[in-house]
């Protein structure tokens, strides 16, 4: 049977301001309790040579709901998690609010760190959301070039490290391809935005060609040392993935311009 060694009130009131001066709310945290605690004593009881022994306890645990971490307070150690280098750690502190103070700081660190593998997953999901749904429209306008081209250049953004400059000239080959398509005429999409006024919607022309004049500069007449930032090649994918996906739609209406 366990043995009892949970803290008192008046233990666990004393670690409440430490955990408010790390910058948590109290809010966050419940006590729990454990009554599997091991801990590893050595016995001098008897006349024969002291032995370890293993007590089995009943102890105090600290809860951070919204993460799952907790720390459980033995008589002499204390078992927490996250640890320093490991996600499970026992410690042996000199006293038991210095532990707490330990454990607070890898708390800290890991519920306010952001996760990046997560952010990666997410980006990853809506670019391939968006996508998907002119892949869509494109497959729908027989437009498999152009399809294949939004799907290099998101390809590139998810590279590590990501190819920007490559992500922008095949999202630049996708509109292309779908605006030549659009207006039956093979020249450049600058020019087609000249020739045909009426291939987007106005005022939204204007801002599509310096949209465009911008894109060429990033990925056709490349200079020296003037290469897209990460959130421009994004802007730019996301910006040619919605055109191409307008001009599609409006193919497969019959909306189209023939020279």
């Amino acid at each position: 049977m366990a043995k009892e060694a949970r803290l008192l009130t008046t233990q666990k009131s004393e670690l409440l301001p430490i955990a408010q001066n790390a910058g948590f709310d109290p809010a966050e945290f419940e006590w729990v309790f454990d009554d599997s605690f091991e801990e590893k004593r050595v016995s001098t009881i008897g006349a024969g040579r002291p032995r370890t022994v293993t007590d089995i306890l009943t102890v105090s645990a600290l809860l951070h709901k919204p993460s799952g971490f907790y720390c459980k307070f033995g008589p002499n150690t204390l078992v927490i998690s996250p640890g320093e280098k490991q996600l499970i750690q026992r410690i042996y502190p000199r006293d038991r609010q210095l532990g707490f103070r330990e454990w607070l700081t890898y708390l800290r660190r890991e519920v306010r760190s952001p996760d990046l593998w997560n952010t990666f997953r997410n980006d990853a999901i809506n670019r391939l959301s968006h996508t998907q749904r002119a892949n869509a429209a494109l497959a729908q306008a027989n437009k498999r070039t152009a399809a294949s081209e939004l799907q290099e250049a998101n390809a590139d953004l998810s590279r590590q490290p990501p190819d920007l400059t490559g992500a922008v000239q095949h999202s630049i080959a996708a509109l292309e391809c779908v605006a030549r398509e659009h207006c039956g005429d093979h020249a450049t999409f600058g020019k087609l935005l000249e020739r045909y006024p009426d291939l987007f919607t106005r005022p939204l022309d204007i801002g599509i060609d310096k949209i465009w004049g911008f894109a060429s500069e990033m990925g056709r007449h490349l200079r020296e040392g003037r290469t897209p930032k990460e959130e421009e090649a994004e802007l730019l994918v996301g910006l040619a993935t919605a055109c191409c996906t307008y001009l599609a739609r409006k193919i497969e209406s019959g909306d189209a311009h023939r020279a």
